[in-house]
């Protein structure tokens, strides 16, 4: 804690400059949800999932179908909390405010997500599947043996509850 006579000595302008900077990065910590997706990040996701199903949905901030596909995906995650689900946005950490904005809308705000932290988006895409060339929006679902299986497009309830069928029965 700074002592008042401290801040007295401390030039107006100067000690505006300090709260302003303070103030921008409490916002930021509190905003920035996100993990940086990194090449080493799907390993994480993976091991941190270890013997356990679980959903990956990829998404990006300016694909409509992905919008449809989170606020789908909120929805379902009101009636069913405990499902395993990770996001991953594609976007680039710079865009993390506008992202953060779309979870928040979508009641996705508390999940784990992640944000492309690389510009080289290939070599991500790559550490994901080396089959995937970017489509948006694309799940994958992993069962407790951590075999994949991928999906492009907005899924469906129906794709989700055969994925799911103990989760969601």
């Amino acid at each position: 804690m700074i002592k008042s006579s401290v801040i007295k000595q401390i030039p107006n302008t100067l000690l505006s400059v300090i709260v302003s900077c303070w103030l921008v990065a409490s916002a930021s910590a509190q905003e920035d949800n996100f993990l940086p997706f990194t090449n080493d990040s799907f390993a994480k996701i993976k091991a941190d999932f270890a013997g356990q199903e679980f959903l990956v949905g990829l998404w990006s901030v300016d694909c409509p179908p992905c919008l449809v596909e989170l606020d789908m995906m909120g929805e379902l995650l009101k009636a069913n909390p405990d499902l395993p689900f990770v996001l991953i946005s594609t976007d680039p950490l710079e865009e993390r405010v506008e992202a953060s904005e779309f979870l928040e809308d979508f009641e996705l705000a508390g999940r784990e997500s992640w944000m492309f932290a690389d510009s080289f988006t290939e070599r991500l895409r790559y550490t994901i599947d080396p089959n995937w060339f970017g489509e948006l929006p694309r799940s994958y679902f992993f069962d407790a043996n951590h075999e994949m299986q991928s999906h492009s497009g907005i899924m469906t309830r129906e794709l989700l509850e055969s994925w799911f069928s103990r989760a969601l029965n």
